[in-house]
């Protein structure tokens, strides 16, 4: 169930979306920032930094949008800030992971395997290469989708 200031900053968010032009939207992250402030209302009870980081990007989505469609790229820069430092926090603290993290540690991980094992065992790169990253993706997905089932996924 969303707070009252949750939909308050949603629609902040939305209203910025529909004010600028497409790139500064894409460039703004807003459906990212969307996910972030919902994940720091989930923990702001338990969490007191959770809490400060929430009232800190409210009142930075408020700024943002006064300055309605002239935000510069100081503005963008800043608000990519604000977004990482706050999804550090979630991601450390919390042990929330990105989408694709997984994935993203397994492949190289199944690669360089199947280039061990296939030089080694089958004394062929071409079987073992196939071979690791089929491995490395598999267990990379499962995990990832096993994250996202347990709603730790950012």
């Amino acid at each position: 169930m969303e707070s009252q200031r949750v939909k308050n900053v949603v629609n902040s968010i939305e209203e910025i979306s529909n004010n600028v032009d497409v790139q500064v939207a894409t460039e703004l992250e807003l459906e990212k920032f969307n996910r972030i402030i919902n994940r720091l209302d989930s923990f702001s009870n338990e969490c007191e930094e959770c809490e400060q980081y929430f009232t800190d990007l409210e009142s930075h989505i408020k700024d943002l949008l006064e300055k309605n469609s002239t935000i510069t790229e100081d503005d963008i820069k800043h608000h990519k800030q604000k977004i990482n430092n706050s999804s550090t926090h979630l991601m450390k603290k919390h042990n929330l992971i990105t989408s694709g993290f997984y994935f993203s540690v397994y492949m190289p991980i199944g690669t360089s395997l199947g280039v061990v094992f296939g030089l080694l065992i089958f004394e062929n790169i071409g079987i073992g290469l196939p071979l690791g990253v089929g491995l490395g993706v598999a267990i990379g997905a499962a995990l990832d989708a096993n994250a996202k089932k347990k709603g730790l996924v950012l």
